[in-house]
């Protein structure tokens, strides 16, 4: 959030990892579960926001 903000780059809405239980990892070492974690929350926030329409999203999606 704050390196977005920095170069000014407006946000809607951002997901804290840590809220979802996910620790800081500066290794990048991602973790099957933790993923889903953040792929529910992300189509939680676009539902409720109805960011994309349910209509456009193909079944072929990343977040199926």
């Amino acid at each position: 959030k704050a390196i977005l903000e920095h170069v000014e780059i407006p946000m809607k809405s951002y997901i804290i990892l840590t809220d979802l239980g996910i620790d800081k990892n500066k290794g990048f070492d991602l973790r099957k579960e933790d993923m889903q974690k953040v792929k529910e929350a992300i189509k939680d926030i676009c539902a409720r926001e109805q960011v994309f329409p349910m209509a456009q999203i193909s079944s072929s999606s990343c977040c199926d």
